[in-house]
């Protein structure tokens, strides 16, 4: 991020941020083994747009653009994968206590 960027810029880094975040969080919670919020694991068209719309005054700010967009994309492909993997995993069955109980 260049020393002197827009309030835009830096708005656009925080949404990067908190996209980067929450795909993260899921991850997480995937190799943990415990469910994942598929309504959180979305790929961030809008984010996408903005970053491609935005209008850079300086070379620094067009580095800045072009670096994000391109961590925005490689973020873009965890969640495509990651929803690969959600799909491939198989359902994990429930028992119940009954089954775990000690023959009598």
């Amino acid at each position: 991020m260049p020393a002197i960027a827009s309030d835009q810029l830096v708005d656009l880094h925080n949404d990067l941020t908190d996209y980067d975040t929450t795909v993260a969080q899921e991850l997480r919670e995937f190799l943990r083994g415990n469910p994942v919020n598929r309504s959180r694991l979305i790929v961030d068209m809008e984010l996408e747009e903005t970053l491609r719309n935005f209008k850079a005054e300086t070379p620094a700010e067009v580095e800045c653009r072009r670096d994000m967009l391109r961590y925005k994309r490689r973020i873009d492909d965890v969640v495509r994968e990651l929803l690969r993997m959600l799909d491939d995993r198989p359902t994990p069955r429930r028992t119940t206590e009954k089954s775990h109980r000690e023959p009598v």
